[in-house]
């Protein structure tokens, strides 16, 4: 028995060290002293029950927390009475069981003991994961949004475990259980998920992640489906947490945006040999696409761009198209259904990304791309254009042709990079007029609506979408005015998804592209010939020369909308000479510019 103390009190050693050597402190926290003081605190009394003793983070009182190590095992002399009934507790654990709950208190997803330390440390140091405990919750005033949402989880199932730590965590998780938060779980319901949890986190620990155990355990039930991972024997569990575990790492690779098709250095889309290696012979592409060709203008776009690919690179490709895809289940079956004989998948509208990615997990040997800014997941590369570079044209543009001094601007709801567009827009009219103001509004109300309410404003230049409604006003799209015999186009953004595509391909048949290291995403713009901006011939030459002006100044990167001195609705963002800009700066703006009459939506869509 003495050897197990002996055993236990080196490992609280080595923490004591490593926590000192981080500059952290060494022993166990005391509830007492992380209790707010200046804010009040009410008990709730849960009962008796089984709770995880990895949660279990100090003591209640500060007269024993020197008495373990921050890792509860113990860090008093061999020759003391505590040493001797430390041993008699293991011995009785080894030899019957420790059945008699300590007593614990629960605060912010964390427990600490009043009575039982000893039987804690003991526990812990047999790698026990749960432990019979009388529960008391605290809860304090002071709100925590993460842990208000566990409360709604533990109220519907009981459990402490998995512990998640992303916004919004609890409640995936409960729909990828196919439950609701909304009512009680049933026992049945609970096993089946505890029982998943607890054989993943198994497996899921004796790899090296920096991810906590739920916060993967949700991303690989995202992936493969509560039944799959229920009812897969060993050696195919053990294959889907190791590929999770691999895409998870891939993941905490900070994401690197290629602005240009020629940084082939640093683009890991090289070595696509040990990937790919029957690419010399031909390459197979999918496109997905979200409905057809003939009733969107933006499939259409992508659906000429794989065309030119096609007429470009002749036998070296082939191509193949699957329409409507929009909905999830048709789109997770044909992912499946094209990686069986494609090797480079393209799901070419943003909405695709969760099940893209989905389909890269299961299918680590096919390369997968989405159509977006969407960065969160390094093993999905993705790829669109930098759309403010032609905002900021158009938004130069319409100040010139604005009389009453005021532009109407329509965009979609806020994703990566759509602030942007919406400030570059501001950015470009206000170097041409610094007086000029942007009326924003939100597409959520319909178009005739909008334009009344712009027209009382004395508005007659509008700025909308950047491709046209099929079934509409075809020179609603773009920048344009308002007359009374209707809309006359003035400018419109062009993508040339063929220069997109070819470059794309011919950096993989080249062996320039590889996911086997750092992780690339392109955001390409006019430098790379794939926007560009088409000024109606009816314009004044002037008109014209202006923006061909400023889009060479934008190609030659001689001009930057984010450059320079930058003031939003609140304030200064930067100083002339302050540096320009980061791409991950301008992906998630929250701020919009002095001139823009309007403002952000809240996370709810509602315009605040």
């Amino acid at each position: 028995m003495t050897d197990a103390y002996a055993k236990a009190r080196k490992e609280g050693e080595k923490a004591i060290h490593k926590a000192v050597l981080n500059g952290e402190y060494p022993y166990l926290p005391a509830l007492d002293e992380i209790l707010p003081e200046d804010h009040s605190c009410s008990f709730v009394r849960l009962g008796t029950m089984e709770i995880p003793l990895d949660q279990v983070a100090g003591t209640k009182t500060a007269g024993r927390k020197n008495t373990f190590a921050c890792n509860f095992m113990p860090a008093a002399d061999p020759h003391t009475e505590f040493a001797m009934k430390w041993n008699s507790l293991y011995a009785y654990q080894e030899e019957s069981g420790i059945q008699e709950p300590v007593q614990v208190f629960e605060y912010l997803h964390r427990f600490y003991v009043q009575e039982g330390n000893k039987r804690v440390s003991v526990m812990k140091y047999l790698d026990v994961p749960m432990i019979l405990a009388d529960v008391t919750r605290i809860i304090s005033s002071r709100k925590d949004p993460l842990y208000e949402e566990f409360l709604v989880w533990f109220k519907a199932t009981g459990l402490y475990e998995p512990e998640i730590s992303t916004p919004g965590g609890y409640q995936k998780l409960a729909q990828l259980c196919g439950c609701s938060l909304e009512e009680p779980w049933d026992d049945m319901q609970k096993r089946r998920l505890t029982a998943v949890y607890y054989r993943f986190r198994k497996a899921y620990s004796a790899l090296s992640s920096t991810l906590p155990a739920g916060d993967a355990f949700l991303d690989c039930l995202s992936v493969y489906g509560l039944e799959a991972l229920r009812k897969a024997d060993e050696t195919t569990f053990s294959k889907q947490v190791i590929r999770m575990k691999e895409a998870l790492r891939k993941n905490e690779i900070p994401a690197v945006i290629a602005e240009n098709p020629q940084a082939k250095k640093t683009d890991p889309l090289s070595e696509v040999k040990n990937i790919l290696p029957f690419v010399a012979k031909k390459l197979r592409i999918a496109f997905l696409y979200s409905s057809s060709p003939k009733e969107s203008a933006s499939v259409f776009d992508h659906e000429l761009g794989r065309i030119i690919l096609e007429k470009r690179l002749g036998d070296r490709i082939q191509t193949d198209t699957y329409e409507n895809c929009l909905d999830s289940a048709v789109c997770r079956r044909v992912l499946q259904e094209a990686a069986e004989s494609h090797d480079v998948i393209i799901t070419t509208f943003p909405q695709a990304f969760e099940d893209t990615y989905r389909a890269a997990v299961r299918q680590p040997g096919k390369i997968f791309l989405n159509c977006s800014r969407n960065m969160t997941k390094n093993i999905v590369p993705v790829y669109d254009v930098r759309m403010y570079e032609a905002k900021f044209l158009m938004g130069a543009l319409a100040a010139v042709f604005a009389d009453s001094r005021r532009i109407a601007y329509l965009s979609e709801m806020p994703q990566e990079g759509t602030i942007a567009n919406i400030n570059a827009f501001a950015i470009g009219a206000a170097m041409i007029d610094p007086y000029t103001e942007i009326y924003l509004s939100w597409k959520e109300h319909p178009d005739t609506e909008w334009q009344e309410q712009m027209k009382a404003l004395n508005i007659s230049i509008f700025s909308g979408t950047e491709l046209p409604d099929l079934k509409g006003d075809e020179k609603k799209y773009g920048i344009w005015r308002l007359t009374d015999d209707g809309a006359v186009n003035l400018a419109v953004p062009i993508i040339n998804w063929g220069n997109y595509y070819t470059k794309l391909a011919e950096s993989l048949l080249e062996g320039q592209t590889s996911f086997k290291s750092s992780h690339l995403n392109y955001w390409w713009g006019m430098s790379a010939e794939v926007l560009d901006v088409r000024v109606s011939d009816a314009l004044p030459y002037s008109s014209r020369k202006l923006v061909q002006l400023l889009k060479n100044g934008l190609i030659f990167e001689r001009i930057n909308p984010f450059d320079g001195e930058l003031h939003s609705q609140t304030g200064l963002i930067k100083g002339p000479y302050d540096a320009k800009l980061s791409n991950e700066e301008i992906l998630h703006m929250n701020w919009l510019n002095d001139n823009i009459v309007g403002s952000l939506p809240d996370q709810k869509g509602t315009v605040l």
